[in-house]
């Protein structure tokens, strides 16, 4: 079987600072397009990556599960010359950077995990299991979703604006596989004690996660974690709060 080259969808900064950012499970790299103007070019690279499926890599046929993501990522790092880098993982790439944690403790500085999935997956309903299998292919279900992640409080304008780009980068097939993995995957025993630095972002008005939810999980398995909550974000800090979430992410990156 052909190996597949990886290539970042957007690479932005020639800082020192080495960073791969990934998007979750209903948007490609464009939930990050806010925040592209306000790195800090000079101290930060950081390589935007469509996962399988997604965006720039559409039509890209693969597994499409959180740990053919990790693979990836380490692909594009070492495409890239990287040999310690920070990831950033949203929602359910929050998986990833912890499975990376584990399969690349040697390359990766540290994670960011930012709305995102312990590496116990996510336990839903079975009214939860039906919202999200109708957002994939009805867009005003989508738009709901989108609704109920950012806590009722946003303009339907901005809803729809973000579901359209939510649209533009996803296909069907990829999405209800990664869902599969991202629902049906457990590998929680195995970052027990793990001592990769790891830093929390967290929106007040995400229904589906908490301070309490990460102490639980995340918290009690990692030796080194650090949890901050954006008061004006609900499930997608950096296309709700740009300029708070590449403030508290800078911060945390600076230190190395």
């Amino acid at each position: 079987m052909t190996e597949i080259e990886v290539k970042a969808s957007r690479v932005i900064g020639e800082g020192s600072i080495q960073v791969v950012a990934l998007h979750g499970w209903m948007g490609d790299h464009r939930l990050y397009e806010p925040t592209f103007p306000l790195w800090d070019r000079t101290k930060f690279t950081v390589a935007f990556l469509d996962c399988r499926g997604y965006g720039q890599r559409l039509d890209e046929t693969g597994e499409y599960t959180i740990e053919e993501v990790a693979r990836d990522v380490r692909k594009l790092a070492k495409s890239l010359g990287w040999r310690k880098y920070h990831v950033i993982g949203h929602s359910m790439t929050g998986m990833t950077v912890q499975r990376l944690t584990v399969d690349a403790s040697d390359e990766v500085q540290s994670i960011i995990m930012v709305a995102a999935l312990p590496a116990s997956g996510a336990k839903i309903t079975d009214e939860r299991r039906k919202l999200l299998q109708d957002a994939i292919s009805d867009a005003e279900v989508r738009k709901t979703l989108i609704d109920v992640n950012t806590g009722h409080r946003r303009k339907d304008e901005w809803l729809q604006e973000l579901r359209d780009t939510s649209l533009a980068g996803t296909s069907e097939r990829p999405l209800v596989a990664y869902m599969a993995s991202w629902t049906g995957t457990d590998f929680s025993s195995e970052v027990q004690g793990n001592k990769t630095p790891l830093f929390v972002v967290l929106g007040a008005n995400d229904p589906g996660s908490s301070i309490e939810k990460t102490r639980e999980t995340v918290g009690a398995w990692y030796k080194n974690v650090e949890v901050e909550v954006l008061e004006g974000a609900g499930h997608y800090p950096m296309y709700e709060e740009p300029e708070a979430f590449v403030k508290l992410v800078g911060k945390h990156l600076s230190r190395y």
